[in-house]
């Protein structure tokens, strides 16, 4: 392949296949302050110790995010790693025998087991979780917006006779993780480190057109590749800057999943009269096709709610499309801030 361009990408049973993304974890500065908003934007507190606080979605994860008190045992505010589940034992002991691997630790979040610590070439943590148990599976959402909600009636069937749609403003419920992502000086040795070692298959690339270079590959969205079962359209994504940026790699945003449009747009409206602060919504997406919905964080970090997502499995291909800058982003919804979503 010409330099900057991801080859072609399959999974093996020769990689480590993960089965999931469970949580990310942050730290912050203020634990309280970040609980209070931690509650405001749909999670639940599933527990807490003297340096960090884990929360839950109403989803089968025992955990969707970390936040770690920074400022104790060198811990810095901003993002500290993502946690991804493997698919079997034999992957994770796989997964510990990489190069540059950790020795096997228990996992301090909720739902136990244990864990391997891995960076990627620029620096961003992930670890690889086993044994870790899962909450019971949901048989139906958690709510704090609806009062009572029926099918939706259309233009030609209107199957809600006699009944009314009623909602309340509230949090968003999560119901659990969906992605995160991250730009990096070492694209291409990023995207190497995941393809290479473990079932992550692009599921959408931008490239732009480099005067002597051709097309160069700028962001990819990358899933979990489990075969013939659908899975989120992107776990991971990537987004390439040059090597002048201050840092190896630097956080985008993680996002959370809600079970649909209204859920969002009252928990959008929970959070604008709690006075936090909009970075970008509600709109939709292109690639993926999430509704989306960013906010800031008590300390400054860029966190998603999204509805309405893409899946994908073995039998779709990787798409190519050049980017047009914010166009490439979304079909509709607010401009673009001009310095986009970066946390």
């Amino acid at each position: 392949m010409p330099p900057g361009r991801i080859p072609p990408v399959s999974n093996s049973p020769d990689k480590i296949q993960l089965e999931r993304l469970s949580h990310v974890c942050y730290g912050h500065t203020d634990l309280n302050k970040f609980d209070a908003f931690a509650r405001d934007f749909g999670f639940e507190q599933a527990s807490r110790t003297e340096s960090a606080i884990y929360y839950r979605g109403w989803g089968k994860d025992a955990c969707a995010y970390a936040a770690l008190q920074a400022g104790v045992n060198g811990q810095e505010e901003g993002f500290v790693g993502a946690a991804f589940i493997a698919a079997s034992e034999q992957d994770f002991n796989r997964s510990a025998s990489l190069p540059g691997a950790s020795e096997v630790e228990s996992n301090p979040a909720p739902g136990g087991g244990k864990r391997v610590k891995l960076a990627s070439p620029s620096g961003s943590t992930i670890y690889i979780i086993w044994g870790q148990e899962d909450r019971a599976a949901p048989v139906e959402p958690a709510s704090s917006t609806d009062v009572h909600k029926g099918p939706y009636n259309t233009t030609l069937a209107k199957p809600r006779k006699g009944e009314f749609q009623r909602f309340k403003v509230g949090p968003a419920m999560v119901h659990k993780i969906g992605h995160y992502g991250y730009v990096t000086r070492m694209f291409d040795e990023d995207i190497a480190f995941y393809t290479e070692n473990f079932n992550f298959v692009p599921s959408d690339i931008l490239y732009e057109e480099v005067e002597g270079q051709g097309e160069v590959d700028s962001l990819t969205f990358m899933h979990l590749d489990r075969g013939q079962t659908y899975v989120d359209h992107h776990t991971l994504f990537l987004s390439r800057v040059p090597a002048s940026h201050p840092k190896p790699y630097q956080i985008h945003h993680c996002s959370f999943e809600v079970e649909d449009f209204d859920t969002q747009m009252l928990g959008h409206e929970h959070l604008l009269n709690k006075g936090y602060s909009l970075v970008w919504g509600v709109g939709r997406h292109i690639l993926g096709s999430q509704i989306f919905d960013y906010w800031k964080d008590p300390s400054g970090l860029t966190i998603e709610h999204y509805a309405d997502g893409d899946v994908v499995n073995v039998d779709n291909p990787t798409g190519r499309m050049k980017s047009e800058g914010a166009a490439s982003m979304y079909i509709w919804g607010p401009i673009r801030p001009a310095n986009g979503v970066a946390g």
